[in-house]
């Protein structure tokens, strides 16, 4: 196959991926980004997430080495409410997106630049291009709303208060339930940083309900967080078929093609595999395919399962509570063990279950 020119929007973790992936094949790759750097958007550069991942097997196939960018977490709770329960922190780390020296993108760019891909800041995706981008060009826009509005991509609305710093502590992480969100907040340390998000899927925080989490922060964990910035933006997880690789001729990836875990929003590693998808879709469209979907498999099966399933037992975390303690902390132990145990199997976070690598 002659190389190719090849155009990509969004320089991101999945847009590098791809980018890295073609220019050691020979195509000449051009990166255009709308930021004034690579790494995603200025509100979340610095940001820290915890993710569940199988570093090896990703590393594997994505063809580069992701190992330096992953902190494995040392300890990791859930609370619902106040009631802290020790969680599985096996295969869960925490990677840092931002433009710093020990972030993902840092080692994703560096990569890139070895392999000779070239990027052009300050360079967003604009109306009047949409017309004119050819066949193949790859959209790695993450969770630009902008960008899905220009293509037409069907999203979901999401909120949440954020804030982030520095912080001397080991690698760890919570996940607390309430009623005051239809989803979760969360804090991840490791790196100097943490980074601290209250989020729920299209419904509005009000103040309340920062506040709630924030009494819990100061009640059972004894921290204090005073600067808290108020976010929205978007998501393709707007139905069960959300998940598409080809959109009117064009290449999808990252988050932008709904390669994400529908239950817990998990987008790390969906954005690394679909990266390296796309790079094939270039040349390969079937082969393309068929990886796109075998990755996402399951995605239909857990986003029914959250709507139907876990959204109304969400709504009462009181009784998720009393059966908890009813359980003790060493039972439920074992029952999240066994359940992560048998989810990975049939887990939708694209590049997380043992077969979807190999």
């Amino acid at each position: 196959m002659a190389p190719k020119e090849v155009l990509i929007y969004g320089a991101g973790m999945s847009g590098m991926v791809a980018a890295y992936n073609l220019a050691v094949e020979g195509h000449q790759v051009l990166v255009r980004e709308q930021e004034p750097s690579y790494g995603g958007s200025r509100v979340f550069n610095p940001s820290l997430h915890t993710t569940p991942l199988d570093v090896a097997a990703t590393s594997e196939y994505v063809g580069i080495d992701l190992t330096p960018a992953f902190v494995p977490v040392s300890s990791l709770y859930i609370y619902l409410h106040d009631l802290e329960i020790p969680a599985p922190a096996a295969m869960s780390y925490h990677v840092e997106r931002s433009s710093r020296p020990q972030s993902l993108d840092t080692l994703l760019y560096n990569k890139c630049l070895e392999a000779g891909v070239k990027f052009e800041f300050d360079s967003p995706l604009r109306a009047e291009e949409v017309p004119d981008l050819q066949p193949g060009t790859i959209i790695a826009c993450g969770l630009n709303q902008p960008a899905y509005d220009l293509l037409k991509i069907p999203y979901v609305h999401w909120y949440a208060w954020m804030a982030s710093g520095e912080a001397d502590s080991e690698p760890y992480a919570w996940i607390w339930l309430d009623e005051c969100i239809n989803e979760y907040g969360y804090i991840s340390f490791a790196n100097g940083i943490y980074y601290n998000l209250l989020f729920s899927y299209g419904q509005e925080i009000p103040r309340e309900g920062l506040e709630r989490y924030r009494s819990f922060m100061k009640r059972v964990r004894g921290m204090e967080e005073d600067d808290w910035e108020y976010v929205r933006g978007v998501a393709p997880a707007s139905s069960p078929d959300s998940p598409h690789l080809f959109h009117d001729g064009l290449i999808l990836c990252g988050t932008v093609s709904g390669s994400i875990d529908p239950f817990m929003g998990f987008g790390i590693s969906g954005a690394l595999v679909s990266g390296k998808v796309a790079a094939i879709a270039v040349t390969d469209r079937e082969k393309a395919l068929e990886e796109f979907q075998r990755f996402n498999r399951n995605f239909a099966k857990v986003f029914q399962f959250k709507h139907e399933l876990w959204y109304p037992l969400r709504a009462r975390v009181d009784l998720l509570e009393d059966l908890a303690r009813i359980l003790g902390t060493e039972n439920t132990l074992k029952l999240l063990v066994e359940g992560l145990r048998k989810g990975r199997k049939s887990s939708a976070i694209p590049g997380f279950s043992p077969v979807s690598c190999h």
